[in-house]
């Protein structure tokens, strides 16, 4: 008697499921791969051309906070940039509560070659000693003393 020899398949391979589940995952790792790749490229283009514009900023704020005449700061004027051209600038000085301390409001308005002039706008706090009026000066510092002076009275030491 001959008896038949039969082998049992073992399950060697993926199914048919397993193989489109895979796919599937391949699929959107790569999609999110292309995506994220994409937006990188974009950002990094966006970057390099704020780079110049801050750069003209960064050097308009750097011509104006050196100038140490308030009058002068006050007047305006315009600036040559290397990027964007002319930058015509104003500036409006307010003193604060603080001595020696006060609130520019500067503006900006960059020559754009490629179309609409460009805005910017922005609030520094400067120290300059020589912009305040002797008077206002030495009021602020008798406030100043008289307060100290108020405090340290009422405490108990």
């Amino acid at each position: 008697m001959t008896h038949a020899i039969h082998k049992e398949s073992s399950h060697s391979g993926f199914s048919l499921i397993e193989a489109v589940i895979a796919i599937a995952i391949a699929g959107i790792a790569f999609f999110m791969l292309t995506e994220t790749f994409f937006n990188v490229l974009l950002t990094l283009e966006k970057l390099e051309s704020e780079s110049d514009y801050q750069k003209d900023v960064r050097f308009v704020r750097s011509q104006i906070i050196q100038i140490a005449d308030p009058d002068e700061v006050e007047d305006g004027g315009e600036i040559s940039t290397l990027n964007l051209g002319e930058a015509e600038w104003s500036a409006e000085i307010e003193p604060t509560e603080t001595v020696d301390l006060f609130q520019l409001l500067l503006e900006i308005e960059f020559e754009n070659p490629d179309g609409e002039p460009i805005p910017y706008s922005e609030r520094l706090y400067l120290l300059r000693p020589t912009w305040g009026d002797s008077f206002e000066r030495s009021a602020l510092l008798d406030d100043i003393r008289r307060n100290i002076e108020d405090e340290a009275f009422g405490r108990d030491w």
